[in-house]
């Protein structure tokens, strides 16, 4: 086919046109989705691009690679990330989800708690009787003659004979002939048989017979259990000698003990539940009436004692009794979940979510607690209503933070080198032979503090507790039997260092307790655990033990029941 020099042209025009609209529409797009993916990456003062770890936001890296804290593969760094300082953390989302970090609003309102109170049924000491020799005699013809006897008022308990009795009967006679001329000495002779609780029943007979009886029985003043017998057959008696001790169990005592931490939370009329052993199924109500001014120095707790009815008879004294409290403060207050604290003793701190910007960043905020309600602390100080605070993956934040050498649970000085910071950026000072070698000596240091904290670390945060807690409950108790052979054997499953004396043992095995506390109160237990507290160890000290009594593994068999029960994990 001939092709003419005009179509040829036509040809040529249309082919230039499509070349140069494809290169504007593809080339320019190109160039332009080129340049925005470059403005979300941060880049150096020399125009190097910053590489990161999605898991560790601290390393900055001007390279792909691996991260030097654990080897994922580098990614750019966004430029929109919110700068950060010794209080803050800025993550990606991706991890965040990796560390399951979940969050939750500081509300408001009027914190309620259920207390556990352990103890015992008790003898109403107001309803005690004791029957009472008021002369010297002896004792013959002995009813009651066991304790435990079930009696009722007016039952003949024993009889006595006194010389002293015999003459009072003769002045009661003698008395009753002159009634008429001398009235004062009938009534003086009856009052004196009343004054040693004899009845009238027991007068108006020695009147009615006009004899003198040789023994005179003893009546039992109230309904009720003889609790005490201290008399028997033909025993003499001297005045003012208890003979008998008689308790009416229609109206109890159920005295508990509350721990120090509940004693805001008690109050005289409080409404109280419990339960005993021998009949879990049925719930008895009592009601406050005395709180114990002073504590128990032993076991640290305060008595509390509540009224009970018991016309059934179905508690009896020193029964053991399981109590529950329902508590409610008067006022609300600000409050967060117990998982969102961590609390080393001396300081408690929470990590607040930044709601200002869509990048994740946590500050950490010290924060002073108050009273513990339930599943919540109550925040006296350090937060606000609405704030968004960690509730889950705290301790895996903290951890963070104290790898970059920022403020956290175990590094209250951030930027003094307490924890190494993986910065290999541009700007490095050079340094003499003298501050070099220094320099190593505390690099040296600080990869061992970090060596054993992530060697703490893979232990308690990738085994199983089931498999940690009972290594870590058999070390505790042999520190607290100061047996620093088994316990230096047993620190081997967590630390690899070794250890000289068992002090040095003490001291790690309060670091390891925080950790691991801080794991339960999170993740729960298949069992009962009891958290412990040492006021005195270190400005204070956690452990967990699967035991409610306090055996103390800081100072052994020194201050063996140093220490109180905070919680029930």
């Amino acid at each position: 086919m001939n092709i003419t020099k005009n179509q040829l042209l036509t040809y040529t025009a249309i082919l230039f046109t499509g070349l140069l609209f494809g290169w504007l529409i593809f080339g320019g797009s190109h160039e332009v989705n080129s340049h925005e993916g470059h403005d979300h990456q941060t880049t150096t003062e020399d125009g190097e691009e910053v590489w990161t770890c999605s898991m560790h936001p601290s390393v900055r890296e001007d390279g792909p690679g691996s991260c030097p804290i654990c080897g994922m593969d580098l990614i750019p760094a966004s430029s929109e990330e919110i700068e950060e300082n010794d209080y803050s953390m800025v993550m990606t989302q991706a991890s965040m989800n990796l560390a399951d970090i979940q969050t939750t609003p500081v509300i408001r309102k009027i914190p309620r708690k259920e207390i556990h109170l352990p103890g015992r049924v008790a003898v109403d000491e107001r309803r005690i009787s004791y029957v009472t020799a008021h002369f010297e005699g002896r004792i013959q013809n002995v009813k009651i003659d066991y304790t435990g006897a079930t009696i009722t008022e007016g039952e003949v308990m024993a009889t006595i004979y006194s010389p002293e009795l015999v003459s009072a009967q003769r002045e009661l006679l003698e008395a009753v002939r002159v009634r008429d001329r001398n009235p004062g000495l009938y009534e003086s002779a009856v009052r004196k048989f009343k004054l040693w609780e004899f009845t009238d029943e027991q007068i108006q007979h020695i009147i009615d017979s006009g004899e003198v009886m040789r023994n005179m029985e003893i009546l039992s003043p109230v309904n009720g259990y003889v609790m005490e017998r201290n008399v028997v057959d033909e025993q003499h008696v001297m005045e003012g000698t208890v003979i008998y001790e008689v308790a009416n169990l229609d109206h109890l005592w159920v005295t508990l003990e509350a721990y120090e931490e509940d004693l805001n939370w008690l109050s005289e009329g409080s409404s109280i539940e419990f339960k005993t052993r021998s009949n879990p199924g049925r719930t008895y109500q009592a009601s406050v009436d005395y709180i114990d001014p002073t504590f128990d120095p032993q076991s640290r707790t305060i008595k509390v004692r509540a009224n009970v009815e018991n016309g059934d008879h179905s508690l009896r004294p020193d029964m053991l009794v399981s109590g529950r409290l329902m508590a409610n403060m008067q006022d609300e207050k600000l409050m967060v979940p117990a998982s969102a604290v961590l609390w080393t003793g001396p300081r408690s701190l929470v990590y607040v979510k930044d709601q200002t910007t869509e990048t994740p960043r946590f500050e950490v905020k010290e924060v002073e607690l108050g009273s513990r309600a339930g599943d919540y602390y109550v925040i006296e100080e350090g937060l606000e209503e609405g704030q968004q605070v960690v509730f889950n993956g705290a301790f895996r934040l903290d951890s963070e933070m104290q790898l970059a050498d920022r403020f956290s649970m175990m590094n209250r000085q951030p930027g003094s080198g307490a924890m190494p910071v993986h910065d290999h950026g541009a700007g490095e000072m050079e340094m003499d032979d003298q501050e070099m070698e220094q320099d190593t000596d505390n690099h040296s240091g600080h990869e061992q503090e970090e060596k054993d904290h992530e060697s703490h670390s893979d232990l308690l945060m990738e085994e199983d507790l089931e498999t940690i807690v009972p290594d870590y409950l058999q070390l505790r108790e042999a520190l607290t039997n100061d047996d620093f052979g088994k316990a230096r054997l047993l620190m081997e499953m967590f630390s690899e260092e070794a250890f000289s004396d068992i002090e040095d043992l003490r001291e790690e095995f309060k670091v390891i307790s925080e950790m691991l506390v801080e794991r339960v109160e999170e993740e729960g237990y298949d069992g009962e655990l009891y958290k412990h507290y040492c006021p005195m160890y270190e400005g204070g000290s956690n452990w967990i033990s699967d035991r409610e009594e306090i055996e103390n593994p800081f100072y052994g068999n020194e201050m063996h029941d140093c220490g109180e029960t905070v919680e029930t994990l």
